[in-house]
C-alpha cells in the first residue's frame, strides 16, 4: 500500500486544491448521511408523546433542511469524484505518453503496440483501475472509515447494550473478507489480463487489415477474436460471481444481526429501556454497516489490483531514454562521416556492420546498395542518430548526432524512412508535423518531391495514409522532410515505388537546389544508383567498395546482378 501512496502522492500535490475541496464534500456528504437517522429519532421520540405542533415543526425544518444538503452533497460528491478521475488520468496518461517519446530504440523493440496502448488506457481508465482509484478509490475508504466509526459513536451514546449485540456480525464479515482477498484478487488479476488480451488481438488485427483481407484470414481473425472474447466472458463472469457470492453472504450475515437487534431492540422498548427514535436510529445505522465494511475491505483489494497497473507503467520508465548534447551544427559544413564504425543490436553479439568509413560533402549524392540484409537501413539509422554506433563515431557536419542539440539536429537533417507513417488528418499538417512554415513552404516541398499536381493542402488522409498509393506516401514523405530545408537529406528506398518518368523529375528537381546539401539514399534501382557521385556497396555488413556506378558496373559482375531487373 505504501508503494501506491507513494506513486500517486506527485499526482495529487498537482491536483491538491481540487482533491481538498473533494475532501471537504466528502466530510459534508458524510456527516449529514450519519446525522440524518439521529436527528429524525426526535421526531418519532415527539410524536409519541403528547404532540407540541411547534416543537415538531422546528424538526421538521432542521430534518428538511439536513435532508437537503445530504441529497446535494451525495449528488455532488459522485460528480466530482468522476472528474478528479478524469483529470488525474489525464495527468497520468500525459506523463507516461511523454515518458515514452524521450525512449531510445531499444526500448520499442521490447514493448510492442498493443502492449502501450493497454498501459496508457486499460491500465489507467479501465474499471477499478488507475484513474479511479486517484479520487474515487482513496476517499471512498475514507468516507467509510468516517461513517463507520460516528455510527458506533451515536449507537453508543444511545444504549451500548444494543450497541455490542449489533456490532456483534461485523467480525465474522470481516473474517470473511480477509479469508477471500486472494480469491478476490485473482479473479480481477485474470480479467485484467484478459482485457490486455482483447486490446492486442484488435490492435493486430486492425492494424493488419490489408495483410488479413489480401490473405482472406477473416474467418482465422475471428475464430481467435472469439476465442479470446470467449475466455474474457469467463473472467468477467467469475468477478460478478465471486463479488455477488460475497455480498450475499456478507448481507445475509448482517440480517441474521439485523434480525437479533429488532428482537432485542423491540423488547427494550417494550420495557422503556430505549425510545422508539432510538430503536429507529439503531436499525438505521445497522441497516448501512455492511456496506462501509464492504467499502473498507474492497480498497485493500483494489489497491493490490491498482499497484499490478501501477507497475505496469514503472516499468515503462526503466527503458533507456534517447540522449542528446548542445552542440549546434555548422549549416555551412554539412558532411556525413563515418569512421570504422560497427553495430549490433542490444543482446545480439552478431554484428550487423562492421567498419564502416566513408565521406559525403556538399554537393554529394550517396547512394547505399547492396543484397537483402547488408545493412542498409541500420546504416541510415546510425547516420541519423536513431542507433548509436557499438564502435567508431559518426559525424554530421562538426559533432555525433546525440552530442547535437535534439531540435537543433531535427532542423539539420531530413529523413525518410523506408515505412513511411502518416496521421489522420490534412496533407498540411501531415506534412508540418507541429512546425510553423508556410503554405508557400509546403507547395514549395511538395514541388521538389513531384506531388504539388496531385494533393490540395486540405485533403484529409486516414491514419496510416489510407488511399494513397505507395509512390503518393513517398513524395509526401519526402515534402515532410525537405519542407525545412535541411542540409543533410536521408531517404531510404524513397524511389522502390516510383515509376520512371516521375523518378527523374524528382532527381532533376533535388539535384537543382542540392548544392549545398549532402544526399543519403538507400536503393535498388538503377536510375537512382547513376544519380549517385559515389555508390556504397554493401555485402554482409561490410563495405565491398566504394565507387561511381558506372566504375562498379565494369569492375564486378555480381554488382550488375543487384540491378537485374532493371538492367
Amino acid at each position: 500500500m505504501k508503494h501506491v501512496l507513494h506513486w500517486f502522492l506527485p499526482f495529487w500535490k498537482l491536483r491538491r486544491k481540487g482533491m481538498g475541496i473533494l475532501l471537504l464534500i466528502t466530510v459534508l456528504a458524510m456527516a449529514t448521511k450519519t446525522l440524518y437517522p439521529y436527528i429524525f429519532k426526535f421526531v418519532i421520540d415527539h410524536l409519541n408523546q403528547d404532540i407540541q405542533y411547534d416543537n415538531i415543526l422546528t424538526w421538521v425544518w432542521i430534518i428538511l433542511g439536513v435532508g437537503i444538503v445530504r441529497e446535494i452533497t451525495q449528488w455532488l460528491l459522485p460528480a466530482t469524484r468522476n472528474l478528479m478521475n478524469l483529470t488525474i488520468g489525464k495527468d497520468v496518461r500525459l506523463r507516461y505518453f511523454q515518458e515514452i517519446m524521450e525512449k531510445d530504440y531499444t526500448f520499442f523493440s521490447q514493448y510492442n503496440t498493443g502492449d502501450l496502448i493497454t498501459r496508457l488506457t486499460d491500465d489507467i481508465d479501465g474499471d477499478l483501475k488507475i484513474a479511479w482509484y486517484a479520487a474515487s478509490g482513496i476517499l471512498r475508504p475514507i468516507e467509510a472509515f468516517l461513517t463507520l466509526g460516528f455510527s458506533i459513536a451515536l449507537m453508543l451514546s444511545l444504549n451500548w447494550q444494543l450497541t455490542l449485540i449489533a456490532i456483534a456480525p461485523l467480525p465474522i464479515i470481516i473474517w470473511l473478507i480477509a479469508t477471500t482477498e486472494h480469491i478476490q484478487q485473482h479473479a480481477y488479476t485474470l480479467r485484467q489480463k484478459k482485457t490486455s488480451e482483447t486490446i492486442n488481438v484488435l490492435e493486430s488485427a486492425f492494424s493488419g487489415i490489408r495483410i488479413v483481407i489480401g490473405y482472406v484470414a477473416e474467418k482465422a481473425q475471428v475464430k481467435l477474436f472469439r476465442k479470446v472474447m470467449k475466455e474474457r466472458v469467463h473472467a468477467e463472469e467469475k468477478v460478478v460471481l465471486v463479488r455477488s457470492f460475497l455480498e450475499s453472504l456478507g448481507a445475509m450475515i448482517n440480517q441474521v444481526g439485523l434480525v437479533i437487534v429488532l428482537f432485542v431492540g423491540g423488547y427494550y422498548v417494550q420495557q422503556v429501556r430505549m425510545s422508539l427514535g432510538e430503536f429507529y436510529a439503531f436499525v438505521a445505522y445497522l441497516s448501512g454497516m455492511t456496506e462501509t465494511i464492504w467499502t473498507i475491505s474492497w480498497f485493500f483489494v483494489s489497491t493490490q489490483m491498482v499497484e499490478t497497473s501501477i507497475t505496469r507503467l514503472e516499468n515503462l520508465e526503466k527503458g533507456k531514454n534517447i540522449e542528446f548534447g548542445h552542440k549546434i551544427p555548422d549549416p555551412s559544413q554539412p558532411v556525413i562521416r563515418l569512421k570504422h564504425v560497427s553495430f549490433a543490436f542490444p543482446d545480439s553479439s552478431e554484428l550487423i556492420l562492421k567498419d564502416i568509413s566513408f565521406i559525403l560533402s556538399p554537393g554529394e549524392i550517396g547512394a547505399v546498395t547492396g543484397s537483402v540484409g547488408s545493412g542498409k537501413s541500420t546504416l541510415l539509422n546510425l547516420t541519423t542518430g536513431i542507433y548509436p554506433p557499438l564502435k567508431g563515431n559518426v559525424y554530421l557536419s562538426n559533432a555525433a548526432p546525440r552530442e547535437m542539440d535534439q531540435e537543433a539536429l531535427a532542423q539539420f537533417i531530413g529523413y525518410i524512412p523506408q515505412e513511411v507513417v502518416f496521421f489522420k488528418g490534412s496533407i498540411r499538417e501531415n506534412i508540418l508535423m507541429g512546425r510553423d512554415f508556410g503554405d508557400d513552404a509546403i507547395q514549395r516541398a511538395l514541388y521538389l518531391a513531384a506531388a504539388e499536381r496531385e494533393f490540395t493542402l486540405d485533403t484529409m488522409l486516414q491514419q496510416g495514409g489510407v488511399g494513397l498509393s505507395g509512390g503518393q506516401k513517398a513524395r509526401v514523405a519526402l515534402a515532410r522532410a525537405l519542407v525545412h530545408d535541411p542540409k543533410i537529406l536521408i531517404m531510404d528506398d524513397i524511389t522502390a515505388a516510383l515509376d520512371a518518368k516521375t523518378e527523374s523529375i524528382l532527381w532533376r528537381r533535388l539535384k537543382k537546389v542540392s548544392h549545398n546539401r549532402v544526399i543519403l539514399v538507400t536503393t535498388h534501382r538503377e536510375a537512382t544508383a547513376k544519380q549517385a557521385t559515389q555508390i556504397i556497396w554493401l555485402d554482409q555488413g561490410k563495405i565491398k567498395d566504394i565507387a561511381t556506378h558506372e566504375r562498379l558496373l565494369k569492375m564486378y559482375s555480381e554488382y550488375c546482378h543487384l540491378f537485374a531487373k532493371t538492367l
